[in-house]
This record gives C-alpha cells, structure tokens and sequence, in this order.
C-alpha cells in the first residue's frame, strides 16, 4: 500500500486494537494513522524512518508514536530471522471524548503531551515488553485496565524524543504517493549519488519545488535526510560486521570518502565511528 493515510483494521466496538505482526519483515510503506501507537519490538532490527528522523530499532526496543506521525519500519535482512512486534492502538478519544481530561487521569496526562512527537524508552524495555506481550491473553476489560497502567509507567521512564515537533499531516493521496516515492528512493539507493534532479523528476515537481515540498514536511533539506539514511544504515554495519572496515563501510553507504563520513558521522552521533564501534559489545 503506498498511499496515505493508513485505517488500523478493528471493528466497530473495538477502541483498544492489540496486534502481533510476526512477519519476515514489517509493513515498510510510509503511513500515518489516528491511533497512537505503542510498540514492543521483541524480535528484529532495522531503522524506523519518521519525516524528520531516522532511528535504529532492536530487539526489545519499545516505541510510542503519537497521533498521524508518519513512519514505516525498514527491517535488515538477517538471514532467515523474522520479526515480532507487539503493538497498542487507541486514541486519546477512544473511551469518550473527556475520558482522559477526569481528575483521576491527571497524571497519564504527561503521556499524550510526549507522545505528540513520539518517544522511544530507554529503561525497563524488556519488563514493560513483556507487559504488553501479557496482554495477548486478557480480555477487553483487563486490558483496559492494563492501558491505563502502562500510560502511568511511560509518564515516568527516561526517554529519547524521535520527532523535533509534532508531524505536519499529508493531507492529500499526491502527498502520500509523493513522499513514498522518496523515501523508497532512499532505501533502496541510498548506497550511490542521488542528484535533485532525479528526485525532483520522480516527484514530478521541479528542483525548486521539490525542496519546498520536501523541507515542508521534513523540516530538513532532501540531502540532510539522505545523509542521514546512511549514517544509519552505518551504525547498524558497525555493530554487525567486524569483517568490514570503516573505509569499506564508508563507500558502501554512499559516501565518497571517509574523511566525509566521519565528519558527518560525528555530527549526527557525537562521537566518530571509530569510537562508536569501540563502545558496542
């Protein structure tokens, strides 16, 4: 599916969805969706690519996306292992339109402020994964109950904000079709030069335009973006592959030399790749 905006499947009674994507890779077209979403990644790596962020994920990472933030999750190929996500959906207005505004639900209310740039958790992953993953088993109404639980626990834990500010909803299906074609641009070619000129003409817009229509809902130039991919996708090279050197490394995500790469590597992690693989484990 490669248009927006997205509809999670429920039925018309239903205003908690919980969903198990087991799967080789996940749903990897860009998509926005009311529902805020809070996911348990138990099994897999890959990035999660937000408008205006690019993120690694893991096994036992644990991510909220706030309301139509748009995103995809690009899993890597690691032989024959799948991935398994665990994942809430609801609404702010999903039992009654003042549920959440009652006394007694003061203190979840930090959750939705955080939530509207999203957030990925940096302590106690595993514990609140398994949380969820317990509620496979509960009914409607205990799972209900374990919400409200989990909304108190995320309101407290230490956490990584993925978005600079709350998404700028694409309101349109050219919108949608747009981005996708960029995006998917990048994933699949972000190893080679990506001159404007082919990316304006694959968006159908000229050079100019394209940058306007790309800075609108990204908040960043079409090359920040892309340098960005690939410092991602290096990172996860970094950590998987002592074989590699950072050289080959280097060329293999894009870039034209390593003294760029470090300098831009640097910019984005704080730290040069040399020293970020002497952290990893």
């Amino acid at each position: 599916m490669k248009v927006l905006p997205f509809i999670i499947p429920k039925s018309p009674s239903e205003n908690l969805v919980f969903q198990i994507d087991r799967e080789e890779r996940f749903y990897d077209k860009l998509h926005q969706h009311e529902e805020i979403q809070i996911s348990y990644i138990e099994q897999g790596t890959g990035k999660l690519v937000l408008m205006d962020g690019i993120h690694q994920y893991n096994s036992t990472d644990l991510f909220v996306l706030g309301s139509n933030i748009p995103h995809l999750f690009k899993s890597e190929d690691i032989g024959n292992t799948a991935s398994k996500m665990y994942t809430l959906f609801f609404t702010k207005e999903s039992f009654g339109e003042h549920f959440f505004h009652l006394l007694e639900l003061q203190e979840v209310r930090r959750f939705f402020e955080k939530a509207q740039t999203g957030f990925r958790v940096l302590e106690n992953q595993k514990k609140l994964g398994h949380f969820i993953k317990a509620m496979e088993h509960k009914n409607r109404f205990d799972r209900f109950l374990g919400l409200l639980k989990l909304l108190s626990r995320l309101c407290d834990h230490p956490d990584q904000i993925l978005s600079i500010s709350a998404p700028t909803k694409v309101r349109s299906l050219d919108e949608g079709e747009r981005l996708q074609r960029i995006f998917d641009l990048v994933i699949q070619n972000f190893h080679r030069p990506i001159p404007l000129e082919e990316v304006a003409s694959l968006s159908y817009l000229t050079k100019n335009s394209f940058c306007r229509f790309f800075k609108k809902h990204t908040n960043k130039s079409f090359m920040d973006f892309l340098i960005e991919y690939r410092v991602a996708h290096a990172s996860q090279q970094l950590a998987r592959s002592n074989s590699m050197s950072i050289s080959e490394i280097a060329e293999a995500c894009g870039f034209q030399s390593q003294s760029n790469f470090n300098r831009r590597f640097k910019e984005l992690k704080g730290i040069t790749p040399t020293q970020y693989r002497a952290t990893l484990p």
